[in-house]
């Protein structure tokens, strides 16, 4: 075969082994390429998921936030309410009680308050303290209450004092005061039970 010839033979296969590895070449980088777009939307996937996912429990924390403000604010105004409602009933008390000065029982009252004062003190002489037009109701009743009691009981009178009466030793270091606002003083707590149990016992299961 002339020389001529051989170099056509050999150009034509030489580039036919070109033309195969450059298929062999492309085919694996289409391979590779399919791979990695493959990859890269399996990641934007796993991304977007994981941003939906960040952006749900955002939103959730942020309900359960506001739920929880919500509730906060609502627990706010019932305990303003209650104590509105407390403080409402306690002036009314108080109203009441400055009326019961002119009861029938009132000076009943008197001596029983006065008497429980200086059982609740020691000692052998106490200082009553009244308002003017209530020792000059109970005055009598008073000496009588010392000596049933062989007790020294002095009397005065001020104008500090309401309804009821204040009891000191006779040394004035201890004192029981049993004035109507100081008995109220004793008992709001019993008073406020009292009233919770009857106007908002069934509230427990709401707050």
């Amino acid at each position: 075969m002339p020389i001529w010839g051989e170099v056509e033979l050999l150009c034509r296969a030489i580039l036919e082994q070109g033309r195969k590895e450059a298929d062999e070449i492309l085919g694996n980088a289409k391979v590779e390429s399919e791979k990695i777009i493959a990859r890269a939307r399996t990641r934007a996937e796993k991304e977007l998921q994981e941003q939906i996912l960040a952006q749900r429990s955002k939103a959730v924390l942020e309900a359960r936030q506001i739920a929880d403000a919500a509730e906060l604010e609502a627990k706010k105004r019932t305990i303003a309410f209650r104590e509105d409602l407390m403080q409402e009933i306690f002036r009314a008390l108080e109203l009441r009680l400055k009326d019961v000065g002119n009861q029938r029982e009132y000076p009943d009252f008197l001596v029983s308050a006065i008497k429980e004062g200086i059982d609740s003190l020691v000692g052998k002489e106490f200082i009553v303290e009244l308002r003017q037009e209530d020792l000059e109701l109970v005055k009598e009743s008073i000496e009588a209450l010392g000596r049933e009691l062989s007790v020294r009981i002095q009397t005065t009178t001020s104008l500090s004092i309401e309804e009821g009466a204040r009891v000191y030793t006779g040394d004035r270091r201890l004192l029981y005061d049993n004035s109507l606002a100081a008995r109220l003083k004793r008992r709001e707590d019993d008073i406020r039970r009292e009233i919770w149990r009857r106007f908002f016992a069934g509230e427990r299961g709401q707050s």
